[in-house]
């Protein structure tokens, strides 16, 4: 498949190196502009292209001005405003301009959702100028540049906002701080992918389809601290993300993000059931995602002869998973009944599992500490290392990661003779683990 690539020099080389590194199987014809008006006359030349299968813009602006001026003869896209870029270009205004982000004018942005963005950081009480203008109108980046222009030095803001670098450039050259915008790599990676699938659906030899929904839930409510508790949050939403995103693209299928917590994978049944299912990769996702008690995550996979169809019976499966706390996943391919179960171990098996990480041993390596404390729980490191037939370091080890997760009694010191007498310790395993 060959994407035409349409934007500013800036945001077309980050397309170009997440597609060159992630996703090998696409072919991009960079159309580089500074100018969003020229973004019609592009698109146009692009369609006229018969190698051309689809085309991205790199925003917004460019993308409506291309709308206005040419109807979509193939499939067209563009990268949509991200919470990641936010964040970062947030991040760019208190750590470079020093802003405290009470005050923003912003213009391509929606204030709702920055101020959405904000909450999800911790930030409250910001107000948000937005520009009254549309790409449509005339000398709209000079309307703009004004804007963001008379908002600061009228003293309404601390800070101004933008995803367009016409705009960036000659307010910092004024001493007007501003910011902007690059799309997030997540973002890049789901719109082509987004165009894979349009070009996959109009090809009636690829089978049946099958869309993998999957969502996930989290509880760290037992942090007092609240911006702990929230880079926590926000720290397990990208490392899931990130694991989605990884299992999509060894799949070669395209994710789609439906909410911070919940996700579609789009692919084939043969994909489903060969390159999901059977490679475990749904069952290292299950563990990923229950990598201890407060950690859920469920998975419902549906298949169909249209989009629609498959869609429907994702959402129906992933229904029945949320419903069944054994933790199972649920295949549905006929709409009048769900056809499969599919678990990945026991509850006993998750938490043997997450503890084993935890510690830095193995699951074989904390059954058989188990073994051993049942025929006493006190003992020194060597006697540990000579029970478990592991080295003293690898012993040591172990030792210090159970005091860290409070499993550690010491009980006295023990002399050998010559050198410093050994410590003695007492082991006590959490009591689901140890009745297991």
């Amino acid at each position: 498949m060959k994407i035409g690539v349409i934007g500013p020099e800036t945001t077309v080389e980050i397309i170009k190196k997440v597609v060159e590194r992630d996703i090998p199987d696409v072919q991009i014809a960079y159309c580089c502009t500074e100018f969003y008006e020229e973004s019609g006359a592009l698109a146009e030349t692009l369609q006229k292209r018969r190698d051309i299968d689809a085309i991205l813009f790199s925003g917004p602006t460019n993308y409506a001005y291309a709308l206005h001026r040419v109807f979509p003869s193939i499939p067209w896209t563009y990268l949509p405003h991200s919470r990641t870029a936010a964040l970062r270009a947030f991040l760019e205004a208190i750590a470079i301009h020093g802003s405290d982000l009470s005050a923003i004018s912003v213009d391509r942005y929606d204030p709702k959702f920055l101020e959405e963005t904000l909450d999800i950081a911790g930030i409250r009480g910001a107000k948000f100028y937005q520009a009254p203008y549309s790409p449509e109108e005339i000398a709209f980046e000079k309307k703009l540049q004004d804007f963001h222009r008379d908002c600061y030095r009228r003293g309404l803001v601390n800070i101004c906002f933008t995803s367009m670098e016409h705009i960036r450039e000659p307010l910092l050259a004024e001493g007007i701080p501003c910011v902007r915008t690059f799309p997030a790599e997540e973002t890049i990676r789901e719109q082509i992918y987004h165009l894979q699938i349009q070009d996959f659906v109009s090809q009636e030899n690829q089978g049946k389809l099958a869309i993998i929904a999957i969502r996930f839930d989290y509880i760290f409510d037992d942090e007092k601290d609240l911006f702990i508790r929230e880079w926590e949050k926000m720290q397990y939403q990208n490392e899931f993300k990130e694991k989605i995103y990884a299992v999509a693209q060894r799949m070669e299928a395209a994710v789609f993000e439906n909410s911070m917590d919940q996700f579609s994978i789009v692919t084939t049944r043969s994909m489903l059931m060969n390159g999901f299912l059977k490679t475990g990769e749904h069952g290292n996702l299950m563990q990923f995602g229950q990598r201890g008690p407060a950690y859920k995550v469920w998975v419902g996979m549906g298949v169909g002869n249209t989009m629609l169809e498959a869609k429907s019976r994702s959402a129906m499966a992933i229904n029945h998973a949320i419903a069944d706390r054994s933790g199972s996943s649920y295949l549905v391919e006929d709409e009048n009944r769900v056809t499969a179960s599919i678990g990945f171990g026991s509850i006993e098996d998750r938490s043997l599992a997450y503890f084993a990480r935890r510690i830095g041993a193995s699951p074989a390596t904390l059954e058989r500490l188990r073994q051993v404390l049942r025929d006493g729980d006190t003992m020194t490191s060597e006697e540990l290392a000579a029970r478990l037939g592991i080295t003293a370091r690898s012993a040591n080890r172990i030792i210090a990661r159970l005091e860290d997760a409070g499993c550690i009694t010491t009980v006295g010191k023990r002399s050998a003779g010559k050198g410093r007498p050994a410590r003695v310790i007492k082991i006590t395993l959490p009591a689901r683990l140890a009745q297991a």
